[in-house]
């Protein structure tokens, strides 16, 4: 069995990611569809492809020394090259040019550039995606709160609106109460003023009523006196 991370182009990020979803060795890759590859987050139909090629090459080398390991070996190795033959100089034209194969970039090292850059931008988009995943929520929840304030003032505002009315109305109704017991007390006090001005007129009518009888008390006399001289003057002529 093969570690996932041997792999080229897979590095400790992706290699996490492929152990995560049960693929922890190469051969896992190496059996497993495009189909399952390309589920997993951060990989696509040209990495899954990718993938699937190291996996099996890897397979294949290890398959190839297994094979070459079992082959017993030689007893006597073959000549590569006859005694007495004299070599031929390297002319300059096939000499390597020194430095050539430090500074030209392989294969695999390209391939594994990509990956990681692959890799960095799947990681750095699935960073965005949570970010605005995480902003659409922020953003839901503010709005959801929002809209409870706004349902919230709008209650107190009918609450102030009923308290409002009903605190005229119970003001017209003492401002009316207050009307009809100054009215009441308005009648009371003149009620009460007639009561003393006629209280103050009786002593002056019973002033008139003594002078009228003092005045009939003094007429009878006269009057007596009166008619004894006509009764005088009766019995005379008779």
């Amino acid at each position: 069995m093969t570690d996932i991370i041997t792999l080229n182009g897979v590095g400790p990020a992706l290699a996490k990611t492929l152990k995560d979803h049960g693929f922890l060795t190469a051969e896992a890759v190496a059996s497993a569809s495009l189909e399952d590859l390309k589920a997993i987050p951060g990989i696509g139909a040209a990495r899954a492809m990718r993938l699937k090629q190291a996996a099996a090459g890897e397979g294949a080398a290890v398959a190839s020394v297994g094979s070459t390991r079992s082959k017993p070996t030689a007893r006597h190795p073959a000549k590569t090259a006859k005694a007495g033959v004299e070599k031929r100089p390297v002319s300059a034209k096939s000499k390597p040019k020194p430095g050539a194969d430090q500074t030209a970039p392989s294969k695999e090292t390209e391939s594994s550039a990509v990956s990681d850059a692959e890799e960095a931008l799947s990681a750095a988009l699935a960073a965005a995606e949570a970010a605005r995943e995480a902003a659409e929520q922020k953003a839901a929840k503010a709005k959801a709160k929002a809209k409870k304030a706004a349902r919230q003032a709008e209650a107190l505002m009918e609450e102030f609106s009923k308290a409002k009315e009903k605190a005229r109305t119970k003001a017209k109704k003492m401002k009316a109460e207050a009307r009809r017991a100054i009215e009441h007390e308005k009648a009371k006090a003149k009620a009460i003023l007639e009561e003393l001005a006629q209280k103050a007129k009786e002593p002056e009518k019973v002033k008139e009523k003594v002078k009228v009888k003092s005045a009939k008390s003094a007429s009878k006399p006269s009057s007596s006196k009166s008619a004894d001289k006509k009764k005088v003057k009766k019995a005379a002529k008779k």
